[in-house]
């Protein structure tokens, strides 16, 4: 039980037993109505709303975003915009090998583009609202995807976590990394070398 809503019955059993009684220090009448914020249950169908016009991830790119594309094209293309943190600025963004991400503004919450170069690499994928042309993505059978595509599905353990499998699929010079997690994918990623590649993302 919350000791707030303790203070306050016992407050009010003192205010029956012999009239009123101040509330003890530090409580205030309205401790035990604060709950936390609800969620926001209309923020995932709204990220579908708002990327339903994208289409699928293709080996090119995702969303008018090719992979080669410079990072202002990028901004101008993706029909919510993007916004980049550390690292983003112009002046950083001049130097070579530089990498930095780009974040799709509300309501998508699970897209984000690498750019290292100068020139987008890949994109990165939290949200269901993004499919492959096969339909593939967060929540998608790991068993589908090595039926699918069979030996050309690749394997190999996560970097950091020996319970997660990255199963790589190759078309031509993009590759597709499914993180899998309970024969499951809990996040993907497209994008072309050696970007693709980093597991921490800039690597």
């Amino acid at each position: 039980m919350r000791p707030g809503f303790v203070a306050l019955v016992l407050a009010l059993g003192v205010s029956a037993c012999g009239g009123p009684a101040p509330a003890p220090e530090g409580v205030h009448g309205n401790t035990a109505s604060i709950e936390p914020a609800p969620l926001d249950l209309n923020a995932p169908a709204a990220e579908q709303a708002a990327l339903a016009s994208c289409g699928p991830v293709t080996p090119e790119g995702y969303c008018g975003v090719t992979f080669g594309m410079k990072p202002e094209q990028a901004r101008a293309k993706f029909p919510v915009g993007l916004e980049g943190y550390d690292g983003a600025g112009v002046d950083a963004q001049g130097q070579p090998g530089h990498c930095f991400e780009l974040f799709g503004v509300e309501p998508v919450q699970g897209v984000s583009f690498l750019v290292e170069g100068g020139k987008v690499g890949r994109v990165d994928f939290l949200t269901d609202a993004a499919k492959t042309v096969d339909g593939f993505g967060i929540g998608a059978d790991a068993d589908a995807i090595r039926a699918k595509f069979g030996a050309a599905a690749m394997e190999a353990p996560n970097k950091y976590e020996p319970e997660v499998t990255d199963l790589t699929v190759t078309q031509g010079a993009t590759k597709f990394v499914f993180e899998v997690q309970g024969g499951a994918v809990r996040g993907w990623r497209a994008g072309v070398a050696p970007t693709i590649d980093y597991t921490e993302h800039c690597g």
